[in-house]
């Protein structure tokens, strides 16, 4: 692995790709190839989309792949491998970087031809982690979003009544309520204005206690739900992220304390979050204080309890990127975007998850979250 230097590729397609997304600046939801020479960017495109591309890319300058993939039949190779191998031959370029995720058949075909090929040590795209203005904006529109899909989930908890089993029952059809059904609230709210929604998380119970389990039961009154809710922009394809944790009808003494020592958590971490601060100094007061209100991160039994995942990610093109706040260290820069959600969790109690996303700042951040906490539902 390698720092950037010299002639950069990607061979990929742009809807699941990130760093071809950026590359780019457009969708594409077929593989294709991006070239970097000189500081500026080059696309190889099929008849389909060339003409799209030089309209709507971001690329420097988009060429037909054609005449590239006749060459490449002519050498008796075919693939984008041996297209991208055609167009970079004919510039005498015989060495390039590429991304760590490149995949390895292309490689090794690139290396049979003569190519140097050297994977990327880190980030291919490094200025990816600071966001644009225009970034910013894009990051501001899905976390509003994603704050009103909470406040639609949050409205349908009010209007579930309880039955006498203690399960919840849908205002509209009496029937009992399961994860799927507040899940398909949130979703159907989020599709209808452009944005995807991936594995929203409405955990109830014992299964909150997991935190990246989805939810697939009856949610039940005075037990705590976990609701997290990551859309993806379909326009754009930048990310929000928020968490909240609920109880419908009355919290227990224990929850409470829980919540609360989650939200006090949370405190720290906003408090915090700015430019030049060290995440892992960030994530240890976190767990600290954890600690000291006697909530410690253990194994009980063969499973984890207490606070065991990162503090925050990075949230752009993807939904978790650079940089993180974790146990490792990562200085944080202005114009990041990052999540603060600490929580804590235990198997036959549940789980309590707060989540903002904020804008890295000097002296401190932009919450772009704005979202109220509160604990019950009446």
């Amino acid at each position: 692995m390698k720092q950037l230097d010299g002639t950069r590729l990607i061979i990929a397609d742009s809807e699941h790709n990130a760093d071809m997304l950026y590359a780019s600046g457009m969708f594409v939801p077929d593989a294709f190839i991006a070239i970097e020479m000189e500081g500026q960017w080059h696309g190889l495109f099929s008849p389909l989309e060339v003409d799209r591309a030089k309209k709507d890319s971001k690329l420097h300058e988009a060429h037909l792949d054609t005449p590239w993939r006749q060459q490449a039949e002519a050498d008796h190779r075919s693939g984008l491998a041996a297209v991208a191998a055609a167009f970079l031959q004919h510039r005498d370029i015989t060495q390039v970087m590429v991304p760590g995720d490149f995949p390895l058949a292309y490689a090794e075909k690139l290396r049979s031809w003569g190519f140097k090929v050297d994977a990327v040590e880190g980030a291919f795209f490094p200025g990816r982690a600071v966001k644009s203005e225009y970034e910013l904006r894009c990051l501001a529109q899905s976390e509003r979003l994603t704050r009103q899909s909470m406040q639609q989930a949050e409205a349908y908890l009010a209007q579930c009544g309880v039955g006498d089993d203690g399960i919840l029952r849908a205002p509209d059809t009496a029937k009992k309520v399961k994860s799927a059904d507040v899940r398909r609230v949130i979703e159907t709210f989020l599709i209808g204005r452009g944005a995807m929604p991936a594995h929203t998380i409405v955990a109830c119970g014992k299964e909150g206690a997991d935190p990246h389990n989805i939810g697939h039961g009856f949610i039940r009154a005075h037990q705590t739900i976990i609701i997290d809710i990551f859309p993806r922009m379909l326009a754009t394809g930048y990310w929000g992220d928020m968490t909240r944790s609920y109880v419908k009808g009355k919290a227990s003494p224990e929850i409470k304390r829980l919540y609360q020592t989650v939200r006090e958590g949370q405190d720290i971490g906003l408090s915090m979050v700015a430019s030049g601060v060290d995440g892992t100094v960030i994530h240890q007061r976190i767990t600290d204080h954890f600690d000291t209100q006697g909530y410690p991160t253990k194994m009980v039994r063969g499973k984890q309890t207490g606070f065991f995942h990162g503090t925050g990610h990075g949230v752009g093109l993807q939904i978790h990127e650079a940089p993180g706040i974790s146990v490792r260290s990562n200085i944080l820069q202005a114009n990041q975007v990052v999540t603060v959600e600490p929580g804590l969790y235990y198997p036959g109690l549940g789980g309590i998850r707060l989540e903002d996303m904020v804008i890295v700042r000097d002296g401190g951040c932009d919450n772009l979250t704005k979202y109220k906490r509160k604990l019950e539902i009446a």
